[in-house]
């Protein structure tokens, strides 16, 4: 984006540091099959759901993803409990599962049912 234009709202995406960097392309493009762009921040370490409730703060849509050192990925929403994610997908998920919790943050942001 260029400097000058404003900020398109996405879903934050914070990547602690350590986390293998794959791990963006399932989860980012899980959001972006339903239409709903992703913005990638670095994050010096964290867990997956502590970094997904952050994310989401940051966000103009309300909903953040988390991805931690372990590799595990969550998905949350700024109203929630911190420890009350939406979603997550532990470290030995499989690339789909991560896919899935793209698409839940999208679901969200569109306000469509979850299930």
């Amino acid at each position: 984006m260029s400097g000058g234009d404003a900020e398109r709202p996405a879903v934050v995406v914070l990547l602690a540091a350590g986390a293998d960097p794959a791990l963006l392309h399932e989860v980012c493009a899980g959001a972006e099959e339903e239409g709903v762009p992703t913005r990638v921040d670095p994050a010096p370490q964290g867990d997956a759901v502590g970094l997904a409730h952050e994310a989401a703060g940051r966000s103009a849509l309300r909903t953040g993803i988390g991805i931690g050192e372990d590799g595990a990925v969550a998905v949350h929403h700024a109203t929630l409990p911190a420890d009350a994610p939406v979603g997550l997908a532990g470290p030995d998920a499989a690339g789909a599962d991560r896919r899935n919790v793209g698409h839940l943050a999208a679901r969200i942001v569109k306000v469509l049912p979850l299930a």
